[in-house]
């Protein structure tokens, strides 16, 4: 059981605790907030209310996170970990590219389809900013992880693919799959097709574009 987190004097701004002790107080916080912002959205849940389900004051909520989007995008980061860490071992047990590429686009779309409040936790939350977004995309970690989805498709495309080409349809798969977890969890009442064979004829017409 995660400790919870009690009031600490400021160090410069910082709690005056060892590393995996503030690491240990984050992730409990982290799952506070997952909680509520699943059970009753993020823009629904003040700080203050986090605190009290954490357990800890408002000023010490903040020894740990400077903001509420800070949390958030802490709980995006171990959302796609999670996504990725699935992704990985797929990749890495398929050795023919397009059987590869298609394996791994079909775990992205039925990650999110086995576990829809994280879906509407990441690309549903109200209450965001352009801004916040954008900070949490450009970040190099993240980045490095959808990298399977870009080498995946450049060898699926081949050696005569260009840079140019395995980065517009690197950018239209992830666009693809996106919508597709979108519509079969949002628009749950049309008979679509199941997520197997939408996931095939997209990967085929990429490839074969």
């Amino acid at each position: 059981m995660n400790p919870k987190p009690t009031s600490t004097p400021r160090s410069r701004g910082r709690p005056a605790r060892s590393g995996p002790q503030i690491e240990d107080i984050r992730k409990h916080i982290s799952a506070c907030a997952m909680k509520l912002f699943r059970e009753e959205g993020y823009a629904a849940i003040s700080m203050r209310r986090l605190a009290g389900e954490a357990g800890c004051t408002v000023m010490t909520l903040y020894n740990y996170y400077d903001r509420k989007i800070d949390i958030l995008r802490d709980l995006w980061a171990q959302i796609f970990a999670e996504l990725f860490d699935e992704l990985d071992p797929i990749a890495a047990g398929e050795t023919e590219p397009i059987i590869r590429l298609n394996a791994i686009a079909l775990a992205y779309v039925e990650f999110w389809l086995a576990r829809r409040d994280r879906y509407f936790l990441v690309f549903m939350s109200s209450g965001i900013a352009q801004s916040d977004v954008s900070l949490f995309v450009r970040d190099d970690a993240v980045l490095r992880r959808f990298g399977i989805l870009r080498d995946s498709v450049a060898e699926a495309l081949g050696d005569s693919a260009g840079a140019g080409e395995i980065e517009l349809k690197s950018q239209l798969l992830v666009c693809v799959l996106n919508g597709m977890a979108q519509n079969l969890i949002t628009i749950g009442a049309y008979p679509w097709s199941g997520p197997k064979e939408l996931v095939s004829v997209a990967v085929d017409g990429l490839v074969k574009a």
